[in-house]
């Protein structure tokens, strides 16, 4: 199986050639274990390696082809990974799952101990070398058991009307996301979700208009963080199908914001996936006329021994041990902070508004007349911020509650900033000076802003960086 095209049960993506680059913050790879004239797309994390669907050729006896456009159907193959770079030899999954017609693609449960794919409804029916074009899609289940793959079965809201595809487990077993062109929907193809209660999954839920478009929304992937990652050939994409992820805020997802190039293009890319800590994935393109899996890697850069942000304190208690005693006169001590302001007494506390080179005195004034008798002290103070970068935002927020940020009042000397890199401690990162960020969860969150110089005549950057604490509560308990 594969993807979709509008009233169509399959659609079939086409990718070759050999492909690696370096754009911006991620270098793509072009896996090599593709083929040329074939597909590989919708893998996922399994064992040692990943699962993944192909419509390759694997035997010389029994090959079904779809009768729309003569290509072999999708079974599910499995790769190990052997380093980072290198694949071992690609293998079918299993005889079991694997049938004449399609299947794939496939999700995990977090033991690995149970998937979930799409398959043709009526799988064991032979008609001919074709499918018949009423055999829609469906999802199934399976257990991974010593013995082998066992106890395949229907997922209870398969309908003979329409597809039911592409899901997606949660980490914690509860949700299962899913792609359907069932009635009801927003556009041609929607994203749903089912809650497991009791062991049964629950009606599906159209996960709404912020997600789904009057356009096609397919491949979803929640992360373990929460964040789903699908791909819709609306919401303003580049290409035909672009990759756009979501979260929930409130309970409502929150309007999906795409990746950035090169992962999207003017193709079709779509079936990503992302390491627990969203350094590192998988994701598929056209880009190259058939399908392929491509890996990505991203470059956003680490700033090692970053220190506690320091608030900058303008405040400072005033006072003089060798004074003269004036109880007995009519004399009192006054300060003139040099900024405007002054104040009676001996000792005494005063804070600056600004930065600055400050003039104090302490003055021995006549009480009567507001003459000054004598000067008793005189003081140049010089009032500079810390030299760090820094991170000017709230220290509390609000779940959902859209917060700015900015690096403005970042002091550093001799340093001319070129960049500036943002991680909010909640698995998301971007660049630029000042930018704006939403919570969807309460916590404490770490927030760091690492910054890079310009490069020096041979070359060589400078960096630097900071981290604060920001506290995000839910509106609820506010």
């Amino acid at each position: 199986m594969g993807r979709y095209k509008k009233k169509m049960l399959v659609i079939v993506f086409l990718i070759s050639g050999v492909f690696s680059a370096f754009a911006q913050d991620y270098i793509i790879t072009r896996l090599p274990f593709n083929t040329k004239r074939y597909d590989e797309f919708a893998p996922v994390y399994f064992q040692d390696g990943i699962i993944f669907c192909s419509n390759r050729k694997t035997g010389v006896f029994v090959n079904y082809t779809d009768d729309r456009n003569g290509d072999f159907l999708f079974d599910l193959y499995r790769v190990a990974q052997k380093t980072r770079t290198k694949w071992g030899e690609v293998k079918i999954l299993s005889n079991k799952i694997n049938t004449n017609f399609n299947e794939g693609p496939a999700t995990f449960n977090n033991r690995e101990t149970e998937m979930f794919f799409t398959r043709n409804n009526e799988a064991s029916k032979k008609i001919g070398n074709s499918i018949n074009r009423k055999n829609r899609l469906g999802i199934f289940s399976g257990k991974n058991t010593r013995n082998g793959w066992k106890n395949i079965k229907a997922f209870q809201y398969n309908n003979t009307n329409y597809n039911v595809a592409h899901p997606s487990l949660s980490d914690d077993g509860n949700f299962l996301y899913f792609a359907s062109d069932m009635p009801g929907g927003f556009g041609g193809i929607d994203l749903y979700v089912c809650e497991k209660n009791r062991g049964r999954w629950g009606k599906p839920e159209n996960l709404g208009a912020e997600v789904n478009t009057k356009g096609d929304e397919v491949f979803p992937f929640i992360h373990q963080s929460g964040r789903l990652y699908f791909s819709s050939d609306e919401h303003g994409s580049i290409g035909r199908l672009d990759i756009f992820y979501t979260e929930k805020v409130n309970g409502e997802w929150y309007k999906p914001i795409a990746l950035d190039q090169p992962i999207n293009s003017r193709y079709d890319d779509f079936g990503l996936i992302i390491d627990a800590f969203k350094k590192s994935g998988l994701f598929c393109s056209d880009r190259n006329k058939s399908d392929d899996i491509y890996s990505f890697i991203t470059l956003f850069p680490i700033f090692e021994n970053m220190f506690r942000m320091k608030e900058n304190n303008f405040c400072y208690e005033f006072f003089e041990k060798g004074s003269v005693n004036t109880d007995s006169l009519q004399l009192k001590y006054e300060w003139d902070f040099g900024d405007g302001e002054k104040a009676k007494g001996l000792e005494v506390e005063h804070c600056f508004k600004n930065t600055g080179n400050y003039i104090v005195q302490l003055n021995v004034i006549d009480e009567i007349t507001g003459d000054v008798y004598f000067n008793e002290a005189t003081y140049q103070l010089p009032i500079e911020k810390i030299e760090q970068v820094y991170i000017n935002c709230k220290d509390t927020v609000l779940v959902g509650e859209e917060i700015k940020m900015d690096g403005y009042q970042t002091n550093l000397k001799n340093f001319d900033i070129a960049e500036y890199y943002w991680d909010f401690g909640d698995g998301r990162r971007t660049k630029g000076i000042d930018i704006t960020h939403i919570y969807s969860s309460p916590g404490i969150y770490i927030v760091q802003l690492g910054v890079f110089s310009k490069e020096d005549a041979q070359g060589n950057k400078k960096k630097q960086g900071v981290y604060k604490n920001i506290v995000v509560l839910d509106k609820k308990k506010k």
